[in-house]
C-alpha cells in the first residue's frame, strides 16, 4: 500500500512537471498584474504550483491545464482581496482624516477621490468573486487586469467570440449587483440620518 502510494506520488510528480510546469512564466505575468512587483508575483506563483500539486488529481483535462492553473491563482488573488476587505474595514471618516494629513504635503492631489476609488475597486473584486466560475475570469482579467480580448482568448484557451459573449452577460451581472449594493448603501445611509436627526430633537 505504501509503494503504490509513493508511486502514484511519483507519477504524480512527473505529470505536474510536464503540464505545469510550462507555464509558470504566464502565471508569473498575470501574478505581476494583480500585485505589481516582483517579490509578491513570485510567492503568488509558488503559492499557486504547491496547491495546484496538492490538489492535481482534481484536474480531469489536460488541455485545460493552463486556465485551471489561472483559476487557482485567481482565488489566492481574491483571498488576499478580502483579507484586506476585513482587515481594513476603513471607517470613511477616519480614512480621510489620514488622506488629509498626505493632500497637505501633496497639494492639489485628491485624496478623496483616490480612497473612494480604492474602496470601490475592493467593492468590484467582492462582486465578481460571487460570479459563476466562467464570467469571474474574463471580467476580471479585461476590467480589472486590463487585459485585450486576444489575451483573455489565449488566458483561458477559449474563442474570442465566447469571450466577448461572458463579458456581456458578466457585465449585465455586475452592473446589476452594483445597482443592488448603491441602494443597500442610500437606504443605510437614510437611516443613518435619519438616527441622527432623531437625536438631535
Amino acid at each position: 500500500m505504501v509503494l503504490n502510494l509513493f508511486s502514484k506520488r511519483k507519477r504524480n510528480a512527473r505529470r505536474f512537471r510536464e503540464l505545469a510546469c510550462p507555464h509558470t512564466e504566464f502565471l508569473y505575468n498575470v501574478a505581476l498584474r494583480y500585485t505589481g512587483n516582483t517579490y509578491n508575483a513570485e510567492d503568488m506563483v509558488q503559492e499557486t504550483l504547491y496547491i495546484a500539486l496538492k490538489k492535481f488529481d482534481q484536474l480531469r483535462d489536460d488541455a485545460k491545464c493552463r486556465s485551471w492553473l489561472f483559476s487557482i491563482l485567481r482565488s489566492i488573488h481574491l483571498k488576499e482581496i478580502r483579507m484586506i476587505c476585513r482587515k481594513q474595514e476603513f471607517d470613511k471618516k477616519e480614512g480621510l482624516q489620514y488622506a488629509s494629513h498626505l493632500e497637505s504635503a501633496a497639494g492639489s492631489f485628491d485624496t478623496e477621490k483616490v480612497f473612494e476609488e480604492k474602496i470601490e475597486k475592493m467593492r468590484l473584486s467582492v462582486i465578481i468573486d460571487g460570479m459563476p466560475e466562467k464570467y469571474k475570469s474574463p471580467i476580471m482579467l479585461r476590467f480589472m487586469d486590463d487585459q485585450s480580448y486576444q489575451e483573455i482568448s489565449e488566458y483561458l484557451e477559449i474563442p474570442i467570440g465566447t469571450v466577448m459573449s461572458r463579458l456581456s452577460r458578466a457585465k449585465k451581472m455586475l452592473k446589476k449587483e452594483m445597482l443592488r449594493a448603491a441602494n443597500k448603501a442610500s437606504f443605510t445611509d437614510n437611516v443613518v440620518e435619519f438616527k441622527r436627526i432623531g437625536k438631535g430633537r
